[in-house]
């Protein structure tokens, strides 16, 4: 038993802040993601701790239950949008102005605002894909598909998030 707390331990450590990152980028709540990345942890360790899995199969199982547990509370609170923007980190050490700072801000929200709109299955691949930087294999064990289906979602979401750019007049 030892052996397998240390394993959950170390699942937990190294898989904490990825999971989470992934959750904000759905809920763009601080809360709510924070809320999710413990029901994920919770139920990985209800429904799947006594098994034996690599870590690679593990961390896949966490993204599988996070994605599954992002939508099931997008659905429940559909009717209530959160608009959460991050605070602007104190003292940052860079040399944009503060007026370049603002447009940067508003581009991101922007582009977040995008991201958003887009169906749950092409924010997901595209989330997985380029912002957490999975291989398409994993993103199909995720999303418990085919990896051409993987492949043609994350571009689908890529040329769709670039259409709303155009039309929004994100991109000059």
């Amino acid at each position: 038993m030892p052996e397998r707390d240390k394993f959950l331990e170390e699942l937990y450590l190294e898989n904490r802040k990825r999971i989470f990152d992934f959750l904000f980028r759905f809920s763009n709540n601080f809360d709510t993601a924070m809320e999710l990345m413990q029901d994920t942890f919770v139920s990985y360790i209800k429904n799947y701790s006594e098994r034996e899995y690599s870590k690679e199969r593990a961390t896949m199982l966490l993204y599988t239950i996070a994605r599954n547990l992002s939508i099931n509370y997008s659905k429940k609170f559909s009717t209530i949008r959160e608009s959460h923007t991050a605070e602007v980190d104190h003292f940052e050490h860079n040399v944009l102005s503060f007026e370049k700072k603002l447009e940067n801000k508003d581009l991101e929200t922007q582009l977040q605002n995008c991201l958003n709109e887009l169906p749950e299955d092409l924010k997901t691949s595209y989330v997985l894909r380029i912002l957490e930087d999975l291989s398409l294999s994993q993103i199909a064990e995720i999303m418990e598909i085919s990896i051409s289906t993987a492949s043609r979602l994350v571009v689908k979401a890529q040329r769709t998030l670039y259409e709303m750019a155009k039309e929004r007049k994100i991109l000059s």
